[in-house]
C-alpha cells in the first residue's frame, strides 16, 4: 500500500494580552498581518478595559479586518489570565502569544512556527543562539539572575523562562494550563509543565528591546522587587511540586462583537 504524506500547514492564532497600549496597538497588529502573511488565521487582542482606550481602537480595526477580534474583559483584569482567555478563544492549529509594546519582534514569529514541525513548542530566547536582551544593562542582568535561578532549580532545557514569546501546536493547550493569577510568571510553570508532560520543546533566539511606546507595567524598583518575590515562589511551587489551588472551571471566552460598546 501506498503511503500517503499530507503536508501540515499552519493556521496561525496570535494573541495580545494589552493595557493601555494605544500608542502601539495598531502597529503591532500591522506588523503581524504582514510578518505571518497568508498563515495569519487571526489576531486575538485581549484587553483589560484599558482607560486609554485601547479596546476602542482594536474594535475599529475588526470592523476593516475580521481576522482581528477583541476580548473586551471588564470584570477580571491581569496578564496571565487575559492570555488563558485568548489562548481558549484560538481556533488556529498554531497559538503564538506576544506582548503589544514591540518589545519582542512580531517579525520573528515566522521563525518560531516554522519549528513547529518538528517540535510541540518554540520559546523565544533571549539566552539561545542569536538571541540578546538589549535593555538597560541592569534590567537585563536581573533577567540572567531570575533565569539561572529557575534554570538551576527546574532544569537547563529551558534558558528563557520567563520569555513570553512562543509558538506552539493549539492541541498542546489541551493538556498544559497555568494559574490565572499573577504576572510573567505563568510563563515558567508553562514551560516546566510541557516537559513534564513529554512534549518536544526547542528554543529560538531573538532581540528584546525595550517598549516602543507607553508606559511598562514593571516600572519602579517596589514593583520589580514584587515581580521577582512573585516569580522566585512559583519556581519553589514547580520544584517541590507544591500543589497549587484547584484552577476554576474554564468556559470558552466571548469575543466581542465589532459594535463599538460606549
Amino acid at each position: 500500500m501506498e503511503e500517503i504524506i499530507t503536508e501540515w500547514k499552519p493556521k496561525v492564532s496570535v494573541v495580545l494580552p494589552s493595557y493601555n497600549e494605544k500608542e502601539n496597538v495598531e502597529e503591532v497588529i500591522s506588523r503581524i498581518s504582514k510578518s505571518v502573511g497568508g498563515s495569519l488565521h487571526e489576531v486575538i487582542v485581549v484587553d483589560d478595559d484599558s482607560p486609554d482606550g485601547t479596546w476602542k481602537i482594536v474594535n475599529e480595526i475588526s470592523k476593516m479586518d475580521k481576522r482581528v477580534k477583541l476580548i473586551h474583559r471588564t470584570k477580571e483584569k491581569g496578564l496571565a489570565s487575559a492570555l488563558d482567555d485568548g489562548v481558549r478563544a484560538a481556533s488556529g492549529n498554531v497559538v503564538v502569544w506576544l506582548d503589544c509594546d514591540l518589545g519582542l519582534p512580531p517579525e520573528d514569529i515566522p521563525r518560531l512556527v516554522s519549528k513547529l514541525d518538528k517540535y510541540d513548542v518554540a520559546i523565544g530566547s533571549r539566552y539561545a543562539k542569536g538571541g540578546r536582551d538589549l535593555r538597560p544593562i541592569w534590567r537585563s542582568l536581573l533577567s540572567v539572575g531570575l533565569n539561572w535561578y529557575s534554570s538551576l532549580l527546574l532544569g537547563w532545557q529551558v534558558r528563557d523562562y520567563t520569555s513570553g514569546f512562543v509558538a506552539t501546536r493549539k492541541e498542546v493547550l489541551n493538556y498544559v494550563r497555568w494559574q490565572r493569577n499573577g504576572f510573567g510568571e505563568y510563563f515558567a510553570e508553562f514551560a516546566h509543565q510541557c516537559f513534564r508532560k513529554g512534549f518536544a520543546v526547542t528554543e529560538v533566539g531573538y532581540k528584546f528591546r525595550d517598549r516602543a511606546g507607553g508606559k511598562s507595567k514593571t516600572d519602579g524598583l517596589v514593583r520589580l522587587l514584587s515581580l521577582g518575590w512573585q516569580y522566585g515562589v512559583k519556581i519553589l511551587e514547580l520544584k517541590f511540586n507544591i500543589k497549587p489551588k484547584i484552577l476554576p472551571e474554564h468556559t470558552k471566552p466571548v469575543l466581542s462583537k465589532s459594535k463599538l460598546i460606549n
